[in-house]
């Protein structure tokens, strides 16, 4: 009985230091509505990522992550796999 509580209190700790973020990354390389839609599915593959949105006027996405899951630099590894870059 005392493991089963020891690992209750241990996921309860780690849920409590998991956040939901908000990343927003400026993307060279743009040149049309297709760009932006590639970027912004290939970011909603990442594990962890709940929502992205490209803005293609302003050249950016904005990224809602679970940051015990997915990270900054695992979001940037997506960007520049479908051929892009991408900078804060």
């Amino acid at each position: 009985m005392r493991v089963g509580a020891l690992l209750a209190g241990l996921a309860l700790a780690l849920a409590a230091h998991a956040a939901e973020q908000t990343l927003t990354l400026k993307i060279n390389g743009w040149h049309s509505k297709g760009d932006a839609y590639k970027t912004e599915q290939a970011v909603r593959e990442v594990k962890g990522v709940n929502a992205a949105s490209a803005d293609m006027a302003g050249k950016q996405i904005t990224v809602t992550y679970d940051d015990a899951v997915a990270s900054p630099a695992a979001i940037q590894k997506a960007i520049s796999e479908a051929g892009y870059l991408s900078h804060r």
